[in-house]
């Protein structure tokens, strides 16, 4: 009997994790994760405000800002959001863009 709850603690265990990994895939479909999406914010006071505001796609806890950098990829320039779930562990990069809604 005990074998048979192994069998099925692990079967579950795989669709946990193939679950994960096609959340993690339509993430990267979304705005915001991948450079060539990037989410347009007005102000880099912005990022992390918003990049704390959107939750886990593994798990759909709340995640920290590590580290908000600027690069330029491909010739765009870029913020990027390092983040963090404290609940499972998931890291990964919000992109966002800079661009001002009125003229100066």
């Amino acid at each position: 009997m005990s074998r048979r709850l192994r069998t099925e603690r692990r079967a579950g265990a795989r669709v946990a994790a193939k679950l994960a990994r096609d959340r993690e895939r339509l993430w990267l479909l979304e705005p915001g994760g991948s450079p060539r999406q990037p989410i347009p914010l007005d102000s880099a006071s912005l990022v992390e405000v918003r990049a704390r505001s959107m939750p886990c796609p593994i798990c759909s806890g709340e995640t920290r800002v590590d580290d908000h950098t600027a690069e330029t990829i491909g010739g765009v320039a870029l913020r990027l959001a390092h983040t963090l779930c404290p609940s499972c562990g998931h890291e990964r990069v919000i992109y966002f863009t800079l661009g001002s809604a009125l003229p100066n």
